[in-house]
């Protein structure tokens, strides 16, 4: 059972791909996705095309450890909740 909870919550392959599919749902998210492209652009044009692609490879880095960090936390309050269901689950 640890092993199958173990693919579903963290070594899934189609989480990215859902999540995706999920956020294009949100008009919300895809207004912030725009928003984020149009001042991209202008960033670069100021910065250069180099500088601003070092400066987002370092962001999007940064960004998803700390959205994994996230995820991860959230992973641990649904390992609690499904003890408290299958005690035998750890």
């Amino acid at each position: 059972m640890n092993k199958t909870l173990k693919m579903l919550f963290v070594d899934n392959p189609y989480i990215a791909e859902q999540v995706c599919a999920f956020c294009s749902t949100l008009s919300e998210f895809r207004e912030a996705e725009r928003e984020f492209n149009a001042v991209s652009e202008q960033i670069a044009e100021k910065l250069g095309q180099e500088l601003y692609l070092d400066f987002e490879e370092a962001q999007s880095w940064y960004m998803a450890k700390l959205v994994n960090a996230y995820y991860l936390f959230g992973l641990g309050l649904r390992q609690e909740v499904l003890s408290a269901l299958q005690p035998k689950v750890s």
